[in-house]
């Protein structure tokens, strides 16, 4: 079954409504029924600030780079993109065509 994955690169630090943006995007997708919804937190990165942050001992940042990742169909994936694009303020979203194999539950 063909899908798209959906990526959104934010700051561990970004914020919708008040709330941590990936705790946020995690409860949104939740209850919009999407199959899955996983919450990556990077080693290192820098963004639109061009500042690096790092776990490294002697460059210690505690606004690591987060991504969040959601794969489905694309009409479901396409339908909440506005949206997304509106949550995400400094950051970057991005799709990519993927092949979704399921596993029913046994």
């Amino acid at each position: 079954m063909d899908g798209i994955l959906l990526k959104i690169y934010i700051a561990e630090s970004a914020k919708i409504d008040g709330r941590p943006a990936y705790k946020y995007l995690v409860d949104y997708f939740k209850e919009k029924g999407f199959p899955g919804c996983t919450v990556l937190r990077g080693m290192a990165g820098f963004g639109h600030e061009n500042v690096i942050h790092t776990v490294d001992v002697l460059r210690l940042s505690l606004d690591l780079p987060v991504t969040i990742e959601v794969v489905d169909t694309e009409e479901r994936i396409m339908a909440v993109l506005p949206e997304i694009e509106k949550f995400v303020e400094h950051g970057q979203v991005t799709l990519q065509d993927v092949r979704m194999i399921r596993k029913s539950p046994e």
